[in-house]
């Protein structure tokens, strides 16, 4: 019993993940309040997440704030990139949806639009993984989540679905924000890490904790 509530011991390791995944949540709740900055929120919070939850490489607090730091910038005009192309988007479903209640047709080109919106929403699901891990200008990183979008669908479908679904709780149920949105990032990195260790930004036992420069455009 006593090896069981060591600081070594099993007990004491789910404590401190689970303690982990209620602060990171909340980290990341306080720091998307003004909006710009969910981008950079959810860049550090999936590095976080990865790093310290994942790898076991400690330090999750710090590494989440060095992370929204110092990819403030290209985060911020992504966010605002994203909200515009969803916004419009999310606006064009409801338009198609309410004249789909008036004529059948509308009603059949809702359905292909669920099926085309996938696109884009699962592009932001990759952009800010992408960010956390490789050195991209604006341009570069949206073409390059783009990519992975189409390149790796039924991981992009995966990464949607387990999205709307974790949005769609935290908008009934509000209390699952303290502890879903690290989760979540917990679920993305089972589909997104093997594609990131095939372009050279893995995080295996002897990866350096620094991110990667561009990976191969190829790969």
């Amino acid at each position: 019993m006593k090896g069981i509530f060591s600081p070594d011991g099993i007990v004491y390791r789910v404590l401190d993940v689970l303690t982990d995944i209620f602060v990171l949540s909340i980290l990341w709740l306080l720091c998307s309040i003004p909006v710009v900055t969910l981008g950079a929120a959810t860049t550090a919070l999936y590095d976080a997440v990865v790093r310290s939850i994942r790898y076991k490489k400690g330090g999750a607090y710090r590494r989440f704030f060095h992370t929204f730091r110092s990819d403030l910038g290209t985060s911020v005009l992504t966010t605002l990139f994203w909200i515009v192309i969803l916004g419009i988007g999310i606006f064009s479903l409801f338009y198609l949806r309410a004249m789909g209640e008036q004529n059948e047709t509308f009603s059949m080109f809702s359905i292909v639009y669920y099926i085309l919106l996938l696109i884009p929403v699962g592009t932001a699901c990759w952009v800010f993984p992408v960010l956390s891990r490789f050195t991209y200008g604006f341009g570069g990183l949206n073409l390059t989540a783009f990519r992975l979008a189409l390149g790796c669908l039924p991981r992009t479908v995966i990464l949607t679905l387990s999205t709307l679904v974790i949005l769609e709780a935290i908008g009934q149920y509000v209390f699952p924000v303290c502890f879903l949105p690290a989760c979540l990032m917990l679920l993305w990195s089972l589909f997104i890490e093997p594609v990131f260790t095939r372009l050279g930004g893995g995080l295996g036992k002897d990866a350096e904790e620094q991110k990667d420069e561009e990976p191969p455009q190829d790969a």
